[in-house]
C-alpha cells in the first residue's frame, strides 16, 4: 500500500512543477500592481460642498461682513468670531473717537478681518470697516504695537437731479412722501407754502404738485440722498404757486417767487416773547439825560437773560459794544433793511459780525448795558436809512430782489427749468423704452409672432 502511494507521488509531483513554472514564465513579464481599497473617482465639481470644505482647511487671516441684526451691538458680534472681550472694548473705545457705535442700525454692515491667536483658542481683531453715513465711512485698524487706530473717510458722491410729479389722494405731505420726498423736504415747501396757501381749505384732492431736488448718489452701492428742495409747484384753481430756493451772492438761502419776491413776508415786529412796550417810537424825554430827543426804536422790558430773536433772515453786520447803546447787534437784511437790538446782557454763541441768521433764531439775550436805567431790548427798523416806527408799519417790507441779484435769480430759474425738462424726458424715454420692449415680448393676439413684418 505505502510503494503504491509512493508511485502516485512520484508521478503526480512532477506534474504539478511542471504546470507551475508554465504558469511563472506566462506572467513573470508583468508589472507588478498595488492593490488598495478603491472608491468612486468624481471630478472637484461633482464632490460635495461640505466634502471639499473638509478637505480644503483654510488658513487665517479671515475676512466676514457681518450684517446686525435686532438686538445686534459690536461688542457682541465681535464676540460671536472668537475676539476676547478686553480686545474688543479696546477696539470700540478707539472706534468712539470718530464714530459712536450706538448709531449702527439693524441691517448695517460691518466688514471685519482677523485672525487666529498663537494659542489657537481666541482670534486678533485686524481691521473693520463700516459705512457711518452715506458719504462716510470709517475703518479701524490694529497697529504693530497691538494699538487701535480709527480713522473717518470722506466718500465723493455723485450729483444729480431729481423729479417728483403727482396729485393729492390723502394729503400733500403723505403723497409726496410715497412719492420719494423726505420728510425735511415736504416741510421746508409746506412752511414755505403757508405764507400764500391756506392748507386747510386750498388743498384738495385732485391738486396737483411738483418737487425738484438734489440728489447724491453712491454709485457702488447704488444708495442716495436727498438734498435741498430746489423747485416746488402746487396748482389748484387752475392756478400754479411756484417757489425757488435762490442763495444771492453774499446772503443766505431762502424760497422766492418767480418775480423774486421772498415767500417770507415779512420781519418779526416783536422780536422777543411776553415782552411789555416800555417806550414807543418817536420824541420822548431822554430818561437819563432829562431833555426831549427823538426815541428812534421801540424798548420792550423784560427780565435779564431773556431770549432775543432775529427779526429775519440776514448778516450780523455789526456784534460788539456800541456806546450808549451797549452791547449791540445789527442785521442786513435784503432789500435795504436793517433792524438793530441794543443794551443786550450778552450775544447768543455763534452769533458774531459776518454771521448769517435766520428769522427767529436767537441772537442774544436782555440786558442793561450802556445808557439803560433797567433791563430792557431796544429794537429799531431802518429801511432806506431812515428809520420807522414797526408798530406802525401794517405791511413790514416783503423781500425783493433787485439789481444783479434779480439777475442772478432770473439765470438760476432758467438752469432749474432746463435741468427739470432734460430730467422729465429721461423718465419719458424709459416708460416709452419700457412699454416697447413688453409689446415686443409679449404674444399676438392672433398668434403671430411679433417680430415678423409683412412684406
Amino acid at each position: 500500500m505505502k510503494q503504491s502511494i509512493a508511485k502516485l507521488i512520484a508521478i503526480v509531483f512532477p506534474l504539478i512543477l511542471a504546470y507551475g513554472l508554465t504558469f511563472y514564465v506566462s506572467f513573470k513579464d508583468f508589472p507588478e500592481t498595488e492593490f488598495i481599497h478603491s472608491h468612486p473617482i468624481v471630478s472637484p465639481q461633482q464632490m460635495p460642498e461640505d466634502s471639499r470644505e473638509a478637505e480644503e482647511v483654510e488658513e487665517g487671516p479671515y475676512d466676514e461682513t457681518l450684517t446686525l441684526k435686532e438686538g445686534d451691538t459690536l461688542a457682541n458680534i465681535l464676540s460671536r468670531l472668537g475676539i476676547p472681550s478686553s480686545q474688543a472694548h479696546e477696539a470700540i473705545t478707539a472706534l468712539t473717537k470718530v464714530f459712536n457705535p450706538k448709531d449702527l442700525k439693524i441691517d448695517q454692515e460691518v466688514y471685519v478681518i482677523y485672525d487666529a491667536q498663537p494659542n489657537g483658542e481666541n482670534y486678533d481683531l485686524k481691521f473693520l470697516r463700516l459705512r457711518s453715513d452715506l458719504d462716510h465711512y470709517v475703518e479701524l485698524v490694529r497697529t504693530g504695537g497691538g494699538l487701535f487706530q480709527a480713522t473717518k473717510y470722506k466718500k465723493e458722491l455723485k450729483h444729480e437731479y431729481s423729479n417728483i410729479n403727482g396729485s393729492i389722494k390723502i394729503s400733500l405731505y403723505a403723497d409726496a412722501l410715497k412719492a420719494g420726498a423726505s420728510p425735511k423736504m415736504l416741510y421746508d415747501m409746506i412752511k414755505a407754502f403757508s405764507y400764500d396757501v391756506d392748507f386747510q381749505r386750498d388743498i384738495q384732492p385732485g391738486t396737483e404738485f411738483s418737487l425738484f431736488y438734489d440728489t447724491y448718489k453712491d454709485e457702488d452701492s447704488g444708495h442716495e440722498r436727498p438734498g435741498e428742495l430746489l423747485y416746488a409747484k402746487l396748482v389748484f384753481e387752475d392756478k400754479p404757486y411756484e417757489i425757488y430756493r435762490f442763495q444771492p451772492s453774499g446772503g443766505i438761502p431762502g424760497y422766492y417767487t418767480s418775480l423774486g419776491e421772498a415767500v417770507q413776508k415779512a420781519l418779526l415786529r416783536t422780536p422777543i416773547d411776553g415782552a411789555r412796550i416800555n417806550s414807543g417810537f418817536g420824541n420822548r424825554k431822554h430818561p437819563i439825560k432829562g431833555y426831549t430827543k427823538m426815541h428812534k426804536g421801540v424798548d420792550f422790558g423784560a427780565p435779564t437773560g431773556t431770549p432775543i430773536m432775529a427779526a429775519g433772515d440776514g448778516i450780523v453786520e455789526r456784534c460788539n459794544k456800541y456806546g450808549g447803546y451797549g452791547n449791540y447787534i445789527c442785521i442786513r437784511h435784503i432789500g435795504n433793511t436793517k433792524t438793530a437790538y441794543a443794551h443786550l446782557h450778552r450775544f447768543a454763541k455763534g452769533v458774531a459780525t459776518g454771521s448769517k441768521v435766520r428769522q427767529g433764531q436767537v441772537i442774544g439775550y436782555v440786558g442793561a448795558t450802556g445808557n439803560a436805567t433797567g433791563a430792557h431790548l431796544h429794537f429799531e427798523l431802518i429801511r432806506n436809512g431812515k428809520h420807522e416806527n414797526p408798530q406802525k408799519v401794517t405791511q413790514l417790507p416783503k423781500t425783493k430782489l433787485t439789481g444783479a441779484a434779480f439777475n442772478e435769480f432770473k439765470a438760476f430759474i432758467a438752469k432749474i427749468h432746463h435741468a427739470k425738462k432734460e430730467k422729465e424726458q429721461i423718465a419719458m424715454d424709459r416708460k416709452e423704452n419700457r412699454f416697447e420692449s413688453e409689446a415686443l415680448q409679449s404674444p399676438s393676439p392672433l398668434g403671430i409672432d411679433s417680430s415678423l413684418k409683412s412684406s
